[in-house]
């Protein structure tokens, strides 16, 4: 090939790379404009969104192009990179590859932190350490929240938020992620933690949250493929005992759906990472509207085989 040919399918290929750039930026700003479909339930419940989406506490800057945003998500869709990243932030200044290897191993760690470099998150200080970029972050937590809601949008074709804050809400504080899934709301409150740093004080405040915003299906979402059972669900049994007396194992039992994943009446469901976090979500919503759809639609039995 000569420098001619070579040239020009340099340039070709150019121009593909920029109409992908414009049709990202296209997708994005669709999904932008759809999400004034949230709005609107968010208005017929007599609530008023005060802000939304901050950029503040997440890993990346504002000024982050639509790639590195989508290189970040496809990266944070690994369970391992969730946790490298929540130990990163947890260093507090610089860290190592040899440090950040309890989840992965030090190969995994050391392509994580060159990813990280690449992304403009972290650069290098020489001598195999390393410090992200954003020293003012103090928690994963926001930055799980922005996963969620992409995954959302990405996975599920549904405009979502995250960072909520409403005015005069009773229960106060951050709504983490919502989004509108199939014409209905659903409200995912979000914990970076294990199940030993989570207080049932916690669990209190999403299940008041829910009552503020009357969502139609709504996620606790624990990013931990550590067991539901023995912390979580007993924190949900007590505060559902508080509210509702004797009669809440009745009204309100918390059942389990598969594995480490649980629901209520199909309504609220209560999620891990064991496996992988996105195929659980879909299994819970794919169980919502199979409830949802039998009602109308009763499951008929097979037809009896002829024996003609």
């Amino acid at each position: 090939m000569d420098l001619t040919e070579l040239w020009k399918e340099l340039s070709g290929l150019k121009e593909e790379v920029q109409e992908l750039r414009q049709g990202i930026a296209r997708l994005e700003q669709e999904m932008l404009d759809s999400r004034g479909g949230i709005k609107r339930v968010i208005k017929a419940r007599g609530m008023q969104i005060f802000c939304q989406d901050p950029v503040d506490e997440l890993i990346f800057s504002s000024e982050a192009s639509s790639e590195e945003r989508t290189s970040l998500y496809e990266l944070l869709r690994h369970y391992s990179f969730r946790l490298f990243l929540r130990d990163v932030i947890g260093k507090k200044g610089s860290f190592r590859a040899e440090e950040l290897a309890r989840y992965c191993s030090l190969e995994i760690a050391r392509r994580y932190i060159s990813s990280l470099c690449e992304l403009k998150l972290a650069e290098a200080m020489g001598e195999g350490t390393f410090r992200l970029l954003k020293q003012s972050l103090y928690s994963f937590g926001p930055t799980l929240e922005w996963f969620i809601a992409q995954m959302f949008q990405r996975e599920f074709a549904s405009p979502a938020m995250y960072g909520v804050r409403f005015k005069e809400a009773p229960s106060g504080g951050d709504y983490d992620v919502i989004t509108l899934w199939e014409e209905r709301m659903v409200y995912v409150e979000t914990k970076s933690s294990p199940p030993r740093g989570i207080e049932r004080g916690e669990i209190g405040s999403f299940l008041a949250r829910i009552t503020d915003l009357l969502p139609d299906i709504a996620f606790l979402f624990n990013d931990t493929q550590l067991r539901m059972k023995d912390k979580i669900v007993l924190m949900l049994e007590e505060e559902l005992y508080k509210r509702f007396g004797a009669s809440s194992s009745n009204k309100f039992p918390i059942d389990r759906l598969v594995d480490e994943l649980f629901h209520i009446n199909h309504r609220i469901y209560i999620v891990n990472s064991k496996r992988d976090a996105i195929a659980n979500f879909t299994l819970c919503l794919r169980d919502f509207l199979s409830r949802q759809r039998a009602d109308l639609f009763p499951i008929l039995p097979p037809p009896h085989k002829s024996n003609v």
